[in-house]
């Protein structure tokens, strides 16, 4: 059945190729719910799944719709079997709606170096991902994760080396105190009481600061893509309980040194939301790993440089 549904998929692929050729980003594909570690998880499956597959882990407060599809192709054109899935508290997955969110005391136990108190962190967001990978009885994989995404899949390599072949870690961090902080401001106070136009142009207004120097995406090609972000789940509640996650899951400097299996280090050295030095840490710490720093590029996945990462995910998924 799961083989159908899957080539289902890829006949949609056909169908919508003249639609997604002039409007890629208005395609949904079938999404399906695996329960795991208690909650529902949604998720989405390309090419065979008798091939090796890769798992692409999305960053803060993102959904599985904000792995390019283009990327997602040709992963599946390399002969890949491809997962990309929405984080709990995001997207389609279930939301913790009974949860408390961060707060002003939160800022200041995080300064004062205290325990935070998050509902859950990172560790768990890492365990939803390979409960994922058990529910679809995939016995290994290759983690790809982005910023936020990029941490649970350092968590996921170290947690369970036998299942993660390989890891990529995308404008990603080990959040080590002495990194440079970044200047992008991304607004976490209170965004419950916004219309949906206020919290689009929020939302378009810090892509824009993240586009790094190339600068791919005007103004009203950012609310576009913000849009269906916000129609498909807008869920502040969420991204303030990832975050808290974020700062109460500490540094991973003695995780990564454990990390044994190969990885690919790629960074935007225009990130001016983690910046490059985020990424130099990071490799350092991983004994088999490899460092790409791609000028221009900022804590997005631009059109420029995406053929570039594309080929490198596969170079280290092929080894």
């Amino acid at each position: 059945m799961r083989s159908a549904l899957i080539l289902l998929s890829l006949i949609l692929f056909t169908i919508n190729d003249a639609a997604r050729s002039e409007r890629p980003d208005q395609v949904e594909y079938p999404t399906y719910y695996a329960n795991v570690n208690g909650l529902t998880i949604a998720y989405q499956e390309f090419g065979d799944p008798e091939h090796e597959t890769i798992m692409l882990v999305m960053g803060l407060g993102g959904q599985l719709i904000h792995w390019d599809d283009d990327l997602v192709w040709q992963l599946t054109d390399a002969g890949f079997h491809v997962i990309r899935f929405d984080n709990r508290d995001a997207g389609w997955s279930s939301k913790l709606y009974h949860e408390s969110t961060p707060g002003i005391l939160t800022g200041l136990r995080y300064k004062l170096g205290m325990s935070l108190g998050s509902p859950y962190k990172l560790d768990d967001m890492a365990d939803d991902a390979l409960g994922l990978l058990a529910h679809l009885n995939v016995k290994t994989a290759h983690v790809v994760g982005m910023s936020m995404g990029g941490m649970i899949a350092q968590i996921m390599a170290a947690k369970d080396p036998d299942k993660i072949q390989s890891l990529t870690s995308i404008m990603s961090s080990s959040s080590a105190e002495h990194l440079p902080a970044g200047t992008v401001d991304l607004n976490l106070s209170d965004r419950s009481d916004q219309t949906r136009e206020q919290a689009i142009l929020a939302s378009a207004t810090i892509g824009q600061q993240i586009d790094g120097t190339v600068a791919e995406l005007n103004e009203s090609q950012w609310i576009a893509l913000t849009a269906r972000s916000y129609d498909r789940s807008h869920y502040p509640e969420g991204f303030g309980r990832q975050f808290w996650a974020i700062l109460d899951s500490g540094d991973r400097v003695e995780l990564l040194k454990s990390i044994k299996q190969p990885a690919l280090v790629i960074h935007g050295k225009a990130d001016n939301l983690l910046p490059y030095q985020h990424g130099e840490h990071t490799a350092e710490l991983i004994s088999d790993s490899r460092l790409l720093l791609i000028e221009g590029m900022g804590h997005y996945i631009d059109r420029l440089n995406k053929p570039l990462i594309v080929k490198e995910i596969i170079k280290i998924a092929s080894k």
